[in-house]
């Protein structure tokens, strides 16, 4: 049963980019002045800066909305679209629950072929035609966490994303399906003999490079479309529809419309990729350039961003599924030092230059997750000072002046306008602001040898360019004709020749330009991709990053001291993807929209789904058959809950209506419960005896929390506080005269205060490296006669093991509690608790120990796919200032495996098994077997 419930979760939200919570729930700061335009086929909410672009945006949705819609011969249904500028980290995602697309408007650091938001809303919005085709008549107010759960059993997750990148790609003059980039994980794997089952390819692996599922449901979705007809997907839905519930119905419907099932059209996917390659190889003979790789591994490093330090040295960022983002300097003798830890990179950005070190780093906010910031930082290698030069600001790509103490950087408005900052490195303050033109997004400038001018790339709804730009004068010149080519890290090597990146010929390679001359030359001709060219003019040589199967490695080539070019250049060949464009331009023409501002109560109440879980399936225990009536506002403000569940332990029913209200700095929560309850009483004429006796209850709580949490280097803090507080009035009890039975209890208070310190996590960790987490509470009676209090608190520390990945747990947990409370816990109990004679318990102790074992990638069939086995030691104490020993109360070893289930993405699956050995005389059973299966997202 549980498993089944689980197909709730699955695929709640579809991203363009990077994966969330499932049912996303974070808000925006309230000092967001929200506007709409409501038309018949969807309504488009935006805060106020946005509302230039909102208008373009209308017109392209309603284009989107009418050829995805067509395409899957659907009707379109009408959807909110909710326009978030506060929030840089590039992502969007469509979800059910309630129904709505999210759009995170600010234009993603990582360059692109076209302009971002609108490529954004023509993928999202391919996921709101699959919706309305697949699920369209299960509606609010009752229906969507159905029609969510059918979504998510029924279409996979390649099948979903790769539609939608096609999509993106078939309808605009960009997208990913046309950048060399994405199909270059895969391409390199093949190519390199590392032929990987569907699954791995599907659900990834923590040592490997695999593409996402994006990539091979592309080139999946690519492939039906050529070889079996391009419009198969109306067919396909219908046969999904006719047993919507089966088993593997997805899978079966495929076979009957194309005469493939998943893993044999994953198979002739896969052969006509490397027949396409190899042809490709055949025409176009690539160069194999020497690889600079400090140490070897048997997992993928990525040494990105190599620069030369005047002291022979090499500067590089190193990414490894091991550890956390570091700079490190690569000597002439190959031996590493670590200079920093980097903590979150959008994208990985860094500039060095007279012996500093300058770079950015996303901020998220304190309290409101859907704002963030992205901050300058400077490392001063001399004296190893760390400082950050901007706070809550929005700049990008900053890079170190040649001469003087500045630093130059983009900034973004909440419109998305850009400008060019100069900063003084001292005072922090800003010395020039050069506006750019509100259509033209600038990305990663670089400076020219005299500090006067900078290269950069432009993007805009005319696609992408190249621009000077004269700091003096803020005079931009365009240096080529505008089209769709993915520019990176451009640079000079002297006043009219560029070096640049692109994929003219159809591979990232790095490039030439001469301005005066307009003449193009081809630098390098790598197998998979060349990337981030650093130029040293004392050495004639350009160090680069040359792609291979375990990751991003460094390359460099040398220039011909006499003619300044590249010994053996190659002429420049355009090689076209073969995509052809249904349409040309969606962007050109703007209607007149009414705008006004978003307000009244339906921004509050918004019944979407009766649901069987009132906890949106963030846990499965001690789950109880019940029904509620969600109610959500899409600005995820405020929640309401009405809802029935049944006891099935007691037999007893349970009422409740609960309201959640998340708008400002704290969150508050009231909840109402009329439920059933039993107990046991003592009979006074005979001792030993007793007798059961019911009741039902009210009960009003409410809560007050504060939740805040930021990031400092790489380090990632949380602390808060919470207040709660509760009325409780029981009746109909079924013994009357009850002695010591309180018919009320009144407002009990509880205080709690926490503050947390983790180092983040690298993705083969399994616990922080370094970590400390505090929590105190107080709970007592103010206003009952009858006393009582507790006071605890609860710690936890984590420390590196013997070997990468390894850690050590310390928890340690006090309480003193009196009266009432004097029979409650409040700190966590030991392993086997209830296995051994009562004790009262004042305090425990956990020392745990735990490691990785292997990283298999065992596909078991389409039921399971083991991607890591883990194991652990640990030792538990109970009340230890009475011990006279160091002997643990309980000790044992556990075994888990982390495994995705199904062939879903997610939920990731934990199975354990935990064997627990009792230190005690009074002990039922010595040895405690405990079997646990657990999941996140």
């Amino acid at each position: 049963m549980k498993i089944y419930l689980l197909s709730f979760i699955l695929s709640i939200l579809t991203f363009h980019k990077g994966i969330c919570q499932i049912f996303e729930d974070s808000q925006a700061p309230p000092s967001q002045k929200w506007h709409q335009i409501d038309t018949k086929e969807f309504k488009l909410i935006f805060p106020v800066e946005m509302k230039k672009k909102a208008s373009t945006l209308a017109s392209q949705i309603t284009h989107y909305l009418k050829t995805n819609h067509k395409d899957l011969q659907v009707k379109p249904r009408k959807i909110s679209l909710i326009l978030q500028n506060t929030e840089l980290r590039p992502n969007g995602f469509v979800q059910l629950a309630p129904r709505k697309s999210e759009l995170y408007s600010s234009p993603t650091p990582e360059p692109d072929n076209q302009e971002w938001l609108s490529n954004l809303a023509l993928h999202e919005l391919r996921h709101v035609a699959q919706f309305d085709k697949l699920t369209g008549k299960l509606k609010a107010p009752f229906l969507e966490q159905l029609a969510l759960a059918i979504y998510g059993l029924t279409l996979p997750s390649w099948y979903f994303e790769g539609d939608a990148v096609w999509a993106e790609t078939f309808y605009s003059k960009g997208g990913r399906g046309r950048l060399p980039s994405f199909e270059m994980t895969l391409k390199a794997n093949e190519r390199t003999d590392k032929k990987y089952k569907f699954e791995k390819y599907l659900l990834g692996s923590y040592r490997d490079k695999i593409p996402s599922y994006y990539t091979i449901g592309y080139f999946m979705t690519n492939y039906l479309k050529q070889n079996v007809k391009e419009n198969f997907e109306p067919e396909l839905y219908q046969n999904i529809n006719k047993n919507i519930l089966m088993p593997y119905n997805f899978s079966r419907s495929l076979k009957k419309t194309t005469g493939f099932n998943n893993t044999s059209l994953f198979a002739h996917t896969m052969d006509d990729l490397n027949i396409k390659w190899k042809k490709e190889e055949h025409e176009s003979p690539t160069l194999s350039y020497p690889i600079i790789e400090p140490t070897s591994s048997k997992n993928y490093q990525d040494w990105l961003l190599p620069k030369n330090n005047h002291d022979n040295s090499t500067l590089s960022i190193l990414q490894t599924p091991e550890k956390t983002a570091e700079i490190v300097k690569i000597d002439n003798n190959y031996k590493i030092e670590s200079l920093l830890k980097l903590g979150n990179q959008i994208v990985p950005n860094y500039d060095f230059r007279n012996n500093m070190i300058v770079w950015d780093e996303v901020k998220r906010d304190i309290r409101y997750t859907k704002r963030s910031y992205n901050v300058i930082n400077l490392y001063h290698l001399e004296t190893k000072k760390r400082e950050q030069i901007s706070f809550k600001s929005r700049y990008f790509y900053p890079i170190l002046h040649p001469s003087k103490a500045e630093i130059l950087t983009i900034e973004v408005d909440l419109s998305n306008q850009t400008a060019i900052l100069l900063l003084d490195i001292k005072t922090k303050k800003i010395l020039k602001r050069i506006p750019i033109a509100s259509d033209i997004y600038l990305q990663q400038p670089s400076f020219n040898e005299e500090g006067s001018k900078i290269v950069a790339i432009a993007i805009s709804n005319k696609g992408t360019n190249l621009v000077e730009i004269e700091l003096e004068s803020s005079q931009i010149t365009f240096l080529q004709d505008w089209s769709n080519e993915q520019f990176e890290r451009p640079q000079y090597i002297n006043d009219h020749l560029f070096l640049f990146k692109a994929q003219y010929s159809g591979v990232d390679n790095l490039y030439q330009y001469n301005k005066l001359s307009k003449a193009l030359t081809k630098l390098t001709n790598t197998t998979f991709g060349a990337f981030n060219p650093s130029y040293d003019a004392n050495k004639k040589e350009i160090l680069f990053n040359n792609y291979q199967y375990n990751g991003y490695k460094i390359s460099k080539i040398t220039f011909n001291d006499t003619d300044t070019v590249l010994k053996n250049p190659y002429s420049v060949k355009t090689i076209s993807k073969n995509l052809k464009n249904k349409i040309d331009s969606i962007t050109e023409s703007v209607s007149d929209y009414n705008v006004n501002p978003y307000k009244g109560l339906s921004r509050t109440f918004n019944f979407h789904s009766l649901s069987l879980s009132n906890t949106n399936f963030e846990s499965l225990d001690n789950f109880k058959p019940g029904i509620f009536w969600l109610s959500n506002n899409i600005l995820n403000t405020t929640q309401f809950v009405l809802g029935y569940e049944y006891d099935t332990d007691i037999k007893k029913s349970i009422y409740s209506a609960t309201l959640n209200y998340n708008k400002y700095f704290p969150k508050f929560t009231l909840k109402y419960e009329n439920k059933g309850q039993i107990g046991t009483a003592k009979i006074n004429s005979k001792s030993d005896s007793t007798i059961n006796f019911d009741w039902r209850e009210h009960d009003i709580s409410g809560q007050i929390s504060i939740p805040l949490a930021y990031y400092k280097s790489n380090y990632v803090y949380s602390l808060g506080f919470n207040f709660a507080t509760s009325y409780l009035q029981r009746y109909n009890t079924s013994i009357k005269n009850l002695k010591n039975f309180d018919s009320k209890v009144l407002f009990p208070l509880t205080y709690q205060i926490y503050w947390n310190r983790n180092a983040m996590m690298s993705k083969m960790d399994i616990t922080p490296r370094w970590g400390q987490n505090f929590s105190m509470t107080y709970r007592h009676l103010p206003f009952e006669d009858q006393e009582g209090n507790l006071f605890s608190i609860r710690s936890g520390f984590y420390i590196p093991g013997f070997i990468s990945n390894h850690g050590f747990q310390i928890r340690f947990g006090y309480q003193k509690a009196s009266g009432r409370y004097q029979y409650s816990n409040d700190i966590p109990t030991i392993s086997g608790y209830g296995y051994y004679k009562y004790e009262k318990i004042k305090n425990t102790l956990l020392l745990n120990y735990r490691f990785p074992i292997s990283y298999p990638d065992w596909a078991v069939g389409g039921i399971t796919y083991i991607k890591r086995i883990k194991g652990g030691v640990f030792a538990d104490y109970q009340n230890i200032h009475h011990q006279s020993d160091m002997s643990p109360k309980t000790f044992g070893l556990s075994v888990s495996a982390d495994f995705n289930a199904f062939r879903y993405p997610l939920p990731n699956f934990e199975a354990a098994l935990k064997l627990t050995y009792i230190n005690d005389v009074t002990a039922t059973q010595r040895v405690v077997p405990t079997v646990s299966l657990n999941y996140t997202y």
